[in-house]
């Protein structure tokens, strides 16, 4: 007899095998309820895959169809912007024409108004005169406005030549070019130190005769007027200056009009002015990569900030 074969009594056959056959149905119970739950697991699996593959698809989708968007609306904005500088050309073009052709003849309006002012302006009656004499204040405020359209022009078109700019130097010269508006006026300046910045002095002077000559305009109330322009540190690129004044300031809702083309918030038969100054102001600081901005209250004065870089 081998010693791998089991022997069984043919008395104890028939036990044996139902012994075994009652351990093969346990058996394939267990293997058939295991089976079960394996396919219960896979079948969760299968459907959690599943979702995952569905929410990874959608993602895909919605990241394509977003990327897709986003290149068109790229394009449409590149559209748009090169729509909108070829807009800002023509319309700059166009304004620096008009404003030059009218120079000339509005010049002849006004000097032979003048000139019939001085000849005959004693032989006139009275009416006369007044009428002869808002048609120079006419020729006078038009001129002023072709200037300053023609400076809001050139600050557009320009090459800037950026150097160093000494402010105290560049300030003294300003208020040198508004003697006609100081003198006789009762003003308390206040100059500290300026720093050196770095910009193109022939834009940035402009500047400084603007905002020194609103302060100067605004003060007009006050004796004595007190104008400050001054600096503080910013950051390591640049400087914040200032010019602050004790003048009849503005109302802070309105600041958003403040700086642009043809705006003013004050009444033009009190104070004169063409409306375009402050817009020349804010696209010359901008094109040196600087802000401006303004504070104030009614009848309290104003301050007028701007940024420019420093010293290179």
């Amino acid at each position: 007899m081998s010693p791998s074969r089991l022997q069984v009594s043919p008395s104890k056959r028939q036990s044996v095998v139902s012994l075994l056959q009652e351990e093969l149905q346990a058996t394939n119970h267990e293997v058939m309820l295991l089976t079960l739950e394996l396919e219960e697991r896979v079948a969760e699996r299968t459907a959690e895959l599943s979702q995952a593959n569905r929410e990874l698809r959608e993602e895909i989708g919605e990241r394509l169809r977003g990327e897709q968007l986003i290149k068109h609306l790229n394009k449409d904005l590149q559209q748009r912007a090169v729509l909108l500088q070829a807009a800002n050309e023509e319309l700059e073009a166009f304004s620096y024409s008009v404003s030059h052709d009218l120079r000339n003849p509005l010049a002849r309006i006004l000097g032979f108004a003048e000139l019939l002012k001085d000849n005959a302006g004693a032989s006139l009656v009275e009416k006369d005169q007044q009428h002869l004499q808002k048609i120079v204040d006419a020729a006078t405020q038009m001129a002023a406005l072709i200037d300053d359209l023609l400076r809001l022009s050139r600050a557009s078109h320009t090459e800037l030549t950026m150097g160093e700019v000494d402010l105290n130097g560049l300030i003294a010269e300003a208020i040198g070019e508004l003697e006609r508006e100081i003198r006789g006026r009762n003003i308390v300046w206040k100059r500290p130190a300026l720093p050196i910045v770095w910009a193109d002095v022939s834009l940035l002077k402009p500047v400084f005769v603007n905002l020194i000559s609103n302060a100067l305009k605004y003060t007009r109330p006050r004796n004595p007027a007190e104008i400050e322009i001054g600096s503080l540190e910013g950051n390591s690129e640049e400087w914040v200056l200032f010019v602050r004044d004790n003048g009849v300031g503005f109302d802070p809702q309105q600041v958003t009009k403040l700086f642009g083309a043809f705006q003013r918030l004050h009444d033009k038969r009190e104070f004169e002015g063409t409306g375009v100054g402050l817009a020349n102001v804010r696209r010359v600081i901008l094109r040196h990569g600087g802000r401006v901005w303004a504070e104030a209250q009614p009848d309290a004065g104003a301050v007028f900030y701007l940024t420019l870089p420093r010293k290179s």
